[in-house]
């Protein structure tokens, strides 16, 4: 982004992954698409790459209902750590998908978060980064992403909410219950 000025990017990179800095509970959240000539890192939420790992889940069986992303276990892949250097182009403010029939790809478009002062609107198409992706490696980033998104702090079996190491005042106790 120079200035207010962001050109359209597409992308077939060779590793397109889901990852995090930072230990449970202050966790940064990036997308990272590589290819032999570029190195493009995201910011974004914990709970976009969760949606964007189910909805890729969802299109791989809409695109192929024998599809093995249903019988597979979700597993972090080594090969789809993040690489440094990991400065983020932007934040992801919007994602949105596509799958090209054509050309057997599916499509990840990526749009920068608004300024603050800008009113809600549709992000600009000539703005973000289009990453165009086989099948086999939507299927390799939903396993993986789906590992990474297990590895936070353990639930609360009570409440549901994150607990952290230091202990968890649950509300479901209600001041009764002390946590060992």
């Amino acid at each position: 982004r120079v200035g207010s000025f962001l050109m359209s990017i597409e992308i077939i990179p060779d590793v397109f992954t889901a990852d995090f800095t930072g230990e449970p509970g202050q966790r940064a959240f990036f997308l990272q698409a590589r290819s032999s000539a570029d190195l493009l890192s995201f910011a974004v939420e914990k709970q976009q790459v969760q949606v964007l790992a189910e909805k890729l889940k969802e299109m791989l069986i809409l695109i192929d209902q024998e599809d093995t992303i249903m019988a597979s276990m979700p597993e972090r892949d080594p090969a789809l750590g993040l690489r440094e250097p990991v400065e983020p182009q932007w934040q992801v403010g919007t994602i949105g998908l596509a799958y090209d029939e054509s050309e057997d790809r599916v499509l990840v478009v990526l749009h920068p978060t608004g300024d603050e002062d800008e009113e809600e609107e549709e992000p600009d198409e000539d703005e973000g980064v289009r990453v165009l992706l086989r099948r086999d490696q939507v299927r390799t980033f939903t396993l993986h992403a789906e590992a990474v998104l297990g590895e936070g702090r353990p639930l609360c079996q009570l409440c549901g909410l994150p607990m952290d190491p230091a202990g968890h005042l649950c509300p479901a106790s209600n001041g009764h219950h002390v946590e060992i």
